[in-house]
């Protein structure tokens, strides 16, 4: 949680402060070395990736998305108003940095939610397990 939390601060103080994205990239490959995402793709063989790479991954296509949108017109970034060109690579880190904060968010809110659920869920066993 700090971690995502220290990304998404970076994202408002890259621009007045030291930017640590690099310092980040490097905590996220240490605290994600040994995690794995699992997929399958219409197989019934399922596979693994590390989850650093599947962040990459998301933030490649995203990248790629971005410089289909800038080449149509759909806007412009300031580098590109005398002629089309390709987003800046370090966009492609802060979209995978940015995914890792997404993954975090929702990764905490599940935890909330079940953590939530639990008292309510083992009070009912108990009443339950009273009437035995």
């Amino acid at each position: 949680m700090l971690l995502g939390m220290a990304i998404y601060f970076n994202f408002f103080t890259h621009h007045y402060l030291y930017d640590f994205r690099y310092l980040l990239t490097g905590l996220v490959l240490i605290c994600f070395n040994n995690a794995r995402v699992w997929y399958s793709t219409g197989e019934t063989t399922r596979r693994w990736m590390p989850v650093s790479l599947s962040f990459i991954l998301i933030g490649l296509f995203i990248w790629l998305g971005e410089n289909i949108a800038t080449f149509f017109g759909a806007w412009k970034y300031a580098h590109q108003h005398s002629g089309w060109q390709a987003v800046k690579m370090q966009k492609l880190g802060s979209w995978t940095l940015m995914c890792i904060v997404s993954y975090i968010i929702v990764a905490e809110l599940k935890f909330f939610k079940v953590s939530s659920r639990l008292p309510v869920a083992s009070s009912l066993l108990n009443a339950e397990t009273d009437k035995l």
